[in-house]
């Protein structure tokens, strides 16, 4: 493993320390703030280093820019970056399964076939386990199971969320189905670790947001990227193949298209997110 040391690594024996393995999202810097924000991709924690640390906020900058996964040593009470090493990136195999084309046609369930297939999903989730990896597993779960064609919902809390509200996330994700309910056609939420079956869009949003908060809905990661104080916070809806952020942002960037699963994300995902991964069955 190739390492390269970022910053001034704080001693592993330091109160509240622990390691945490993840590419950058955003590094943030504000013109006379003391601390500059780190938005952890794979967690969706974020993050603080003190700006007076130049060396660190920079090497975060270009670790950022690159792309690079990095080892961040955090104070967890504090949520602040004590120091970060360079990790060597690894590489997945290609997709093992193509979509015939681009377009992504999600399934309509009735209400009564969501609740069920809402009670049949995984909750032997681990304590630590990250919002991206489960919601990656319930999704590949549902087609699994079901052939469901599901899809992510993705809401993104921003900087002036996070600074009023002093949160300590930026981002979650759930898969979410589409139910035929009378004469219409209706999302449904299928968040196993916050909800106690499918629940309506709104109502899901409420379980983060005070007082009713309505996160507008966006296409692109720029329109959420760029309009930090504009908003609370945006959703932005996928198929059931992005599993982060980061492929939100490549899909505008650099036209990457996610058309079907890769068995090898879905491994990584189980074994991070869920209990007794090794068993599960493809």
């Amino acid at each position: 493993m190739k390492r390269l040391v970022l910053g001034l690594l704080a001693l592993s024996t330091a109160a509240q320390a622990a390691e945490l393995k993840t590419h950058l999202s955003d590094v943030i810097i504000t013109q006379g703030e003391e601390e500059v924000l780190v938005l952890a991709q794979e967690e969706g924690r974020v993050l603080r280093v003190n700006a007076a640390d130049a060396s660190l906020v920079e090497s975060l900058k270009i670790a950022k820019e690159n792309h690079e996964l990095v080892m961040l040593d955090i104070d967890l009470e504090t949520t602040e970056i004590l120091g970060a090493q360079l990790l060597e990136t690894e590489t997945l195999d290609l997709f093992n399964e193509k979509a015939l084309n681009d377009s992504f046609i999600p399934t309509v369930l009735s209400l009564d076939s969501a609740t069920s297939l809402f009670n049949r999903m995984d909750t032997r989730t681990k304590r630590f386990s990250q919002c991206f990896n489960r919601a990656h597993g319930w999704a590949y779960d549902m087609f699994r199971l079901a052939n469901v064609n599901s899809k992510k919902v993705f809401i993104f809390f921003t900087q002036k969320f996070i600074k009023e509200h002093k949160y300590k996330w930026w981002f979650h994700v759930s898969p979410y189905v589409m139910t035929q309910e009378g004469n219409m056609t209706v999302e449904r939420v299928m968040d196993v670790s916050f909800t106690r079956g499918p629940t309506f869009m709104q109502e899901w949003t409420d379980t983060f947001m005070p007082d009713g908060t309505v996160c507008p809905t966006v296409a692109r990661y720029t329109d959420y990227r760029n309009n930090q104080w504009a908003q609370d916070c945006y959703l932005i809806k996928a198929s059931m193949f992005y599993r982060s952020p980061m492929d939100l942002e490549l899909l505008e960037k650099e036209g990457r298209q996610e058309l079907g699963w890769n068995y090898d994300e879905i491994r990584e995902a189980r074994k991070q997110a869920f209990k007794d991964w090794q068993d599960y069955q493809y």
